[in-house]
């Protein structure tokens, strides 16, 4: 089971709805802009680990849902992780095991998903082939455990994004696949409700 943090960084690059095609050097620009405008988008994915020690190639597939008030759901193989607005949850069907830690009263969850929505503030973003790949770069500035860098591919045929690559702590290659985007005018809330299988053991974290 891979840590909530692995996936909250690949959720959060993925967080960019799709748009409509625009010109040479204003995809980019038009995808960032429309991403601060939608309530909620829920993507399908392909997540590949490579590791460099091993030489192997680990893949998750699964859906994402993100609202704008900060709630998410990432339904990763067999693997949950959820934050309601007030606990958040990872839980493992394989282990039969789910891990719980709420907020207390006045403390505010860091939540790493939302820097997009202020994505200017903490990349400098460099154009390396035209409007279909940029480079950003995390501003110094910055003491965040956000990747240093990230490569971002557009498919201006469709308008969006297609693939996210970036290399973790121990070198290893990540690459996120977008297969689907779907952008909702609103919120649906029963998404971030977690519904646990049978006999799962859960543990409460401080």
């Amino acid at each position: 089971m891979k840590t909530i943090f692995h996936y909250l960084i690949l959720i959060a690059v993925l967080y960019i709805p799709s748009c409509g095609v625009a010109g040479r050097n204003d995809l980019f620009e038009k995808i960032k802009n429309e991403f601060a405008s939608a309530p909620m988008i829920t993507l399908e994915v392909e997540i590949i680990s490579h590791s460099k020690i091993f030489e192997s190639a680990d893949s998750s597939t699964g859906m994402i849902s993100i609202a704008n008030d900060g709630r998410y759901c990432a339904r990763l193989d067999e693997d949950v992780y959820l934050f309601d607005g007030k606990c958040i949850w990872e839980v493992s069907a394989e282990n039969r095991q789910a891990t719980k830690q709420c907020l207390k009263e006045g403390e505010k969850f860091e939540n790493r998903l939302f820097f997009l929505k202020d994505l200017d503030n903490y990349y400098n973003a460099k154009a390396v082939k035209g409007d279909a790949q940029y480079l950003l770069i995390l501003k110094k500035k910055r003491t965040s455990s956000l990747p240093d860098s990230l490569n971002v591919y557009l498919d201006s045929q469709y308008g969006a994004i297609s693939k996210i690559d970036y290399h973790d702590l121990n070198g290893d290659l990540n690459e996120v696949i977008i297969k689907k985007q779907t952008i909702l005018n609103g919120i649906d809330s029963s998404i971030f409700h977690i519904q646990l299988p049978d006999s799962t053991e859960v543990i409460n974290l401080p």
